[in-house]
């Protein structure tokens, strides 16, 4: 059973991807990406983004990494042992965890993007996207039963709050902001609204699992709900705990909406003027993503855990030249469906909150306005728990067509370097490239007669996040409004 946990952690690798918009553009003035962390903020010209060229990245967050789960050998001929290994220590291997270790996945990719002015203060925006969120929490607890085994005979395990769960779904939204310096000097306020179509989630929760190891049995009572929603998929479960449909074999003809829902963006700033030097501080504050997904009943399937089990020992395994990927991985699902002992029950519809997130930020720009200071304080509402996270930035505004940018974030995903680089033209293509986790240690990790890419040693942090947008200039800015009155006054004058 100790294989079981092993491929969560191996299957959960090739699903690394991230998304939203980098927090590195927050203080990225005239940014059209960072209107996406606070529709308060207004870009410096009316745009137009689509094809998913104007928004994509890859990327993951974790509080651990490869460096806690696989040890080298000491053979000399590059192999890696496992934590489960006897060679490796199990003092060395749990004071290695956090208290709580998990792995959040967010992918987005846009598929049209508008941007565009209707007056000097009004900006609107439209967008149209794909979501994939999901989260993974694996309580330490579970990692020192997987270690340490029976340490006595027989052992009692108590293990809590163990999650796995994933969502999709696309998005229409609307958004609107206004300039309201002609009530209060420096004030900006901004909203969208976002209508949702489930596409799918899975949603896999072991509230309780109570372990009883002895020499010659495991008994495994767990309280366990899990929750499959898509239209087209209908998978049961036969009564050797085996699926009775194969996930490969869809029905094409019931694929559709799974449900719909809704969410909301609202976001502040307001800008105290100081000087020209330090041109003024800026204060702001946003949350996201507000809302909530509505799964109809045709596509809910609900799995409970349902009596006991009992199982004999299985063997460690090392990672090296004869470890057989595929083959183990196969073996480790059948006995995970296997342990979790899950039978289908009737279910209705269901209502699944999205994850919010919570941005806080003051800025302080100097020499006038080519550099300045930044602190933002970012929380995320997880479906099991809250991550935070601190950043300092350093921006860069060399010219008005360009922004550069470095930062650096503590807290919930450690610590660690980021930066970010945008063309912003009045008028033409503008680009940017950047990733709030830059790992700066990493290793290849060996698998029979391949090698699997390189991977970060430590916490498994990283994203990159790039896009092209089409700028279109914006006629109700200081040089469109003057460029438009000289034009208006030629036209008088010829008119005279």
């Amino acid at each position: 059973m100790k294989r079981i946990y092993i491929s969560i952690l191996i299957c959960l690798l090739p699903l690394i991807a991230g998304g939203q918009a980098l927090k590195g553009s927050y203080f990225s003035e005239y940014s059209v990406l960072r209107n996406k962390l606070n529709p308060a903020f207004v870009p410096r010209s009316s745009y137009l983004g689509f094809a998913a060229l104007d928004n994509l990245g890859i990327g993951v967050t974790s509080n651990v990494g490869m460096s806690n789960f696989l040890y080298p050998s000491g053979a000399g001929d590059g192999s890696l042992l496992t934590f489960l290994h006897p060679d490796v220590s199990a003092d060395t291997f749990l004071n290695s965890l956090p208290s709580n270790p998990h792995l959040d996945i967010d992918v987005d990719t846009d598929i049209l993007n508008i941007g565009f002015f209707t007056g000097k203060n009004s900006f609107w925006s439209i967008g149209l996207g794909l979501k994939v969120d999901g989260e993974v929490n694996l309580p330490k607890e579970l990692f020192t039963f997987l270690k340490l085994g029976a340490a006595t005979d027989p052992q009692v395990y108590n293990i809590k709050n163990t999650s796995i769960i994933a969502n999709a779904y696309a998005e229409l939204s609307l958004g609107y902001s206004h300039d309201f310096s002609d009530l209060v000097e420096g004030l900006s306020v901004g909203a969208r609204v976002k209508f949702l179509a489930a596409i799918g989630r899975a949603d896999l929760r072991i509230n309780n699992l109570n372990l009883r190891m002895a020499s010659d049995m495991w008994q495994v009572k767990a309280d366990a709900t899990g929750y499959l929603m898509a239209k087209g998929i209908d998978v049961g479960i036969n009564e050797d705990g085996t699926f009775s449909h194969n996930l490969n074999n869809l029905d094409y003809g019931q694929l559709g909406l799974a449900g719909m829902g809704a969410a909301f963006d609202l976001g502040v700033e307001y800008r105290l003027r100081i000087n020209d030097f330090f041109d003024s501080v800026r204060f702001s504050a946003a949350v996201t993503d507000l809302g909530f997904l509505n799964f109809s009943a045709p596509a809910v399937q609900k799995f409970v855990t349902s009596g006991d089990v009992q199982y004999v020992g299985v063997k460690d395994f090392e990672v090296g030249q004869d470890f057989d990927f595929n083959e183990t991985v196969t073996e480790i699902t059948d006995q995970f469906k296997e342990f979790l002992n899950l039978k289908e029950v009737s279910a209705g519809k269901v209502n699944s909150r999205i994850r919010p997130q919570v941005y806080a930020g003051v800025e302080v720009p100097f020499l006038w306005n080519r550099m300045s200071l930044g602190l933002l304080y970012s929380a995320k509402f997880g479906y099991t728990s809250v991550r935070d996270e601190l950043t300092l930035a350093l921006n860069m505004r060399p010219g008005k067509w360009i922004n550069l940018g470095v930062n650096y974030s503590m807290l919930n995903a450690g610590k660690s370097i980021g930066w970010i680089l945008e063309l912003i033209p009045r008028s033409g293509i503008g680009f940017f490239i950047g990733s709030d986790y830059t790992f700066l240690e990493v290793a290849n990790l060996p698998m029979g007669d391949m090698t699997l890419p390189v991977l970060p040693v430590n916490q498994l942090n990283f994203n990159l996040r790039f896009g092209f947008h089409i700028a279109m200039g914006n006629h109700y800015d200081d040089k469109g409004m003057a460029r438009r009155a000289a034009k208006e006054a030629r036209r008088e004058a010829r008119r005279g």
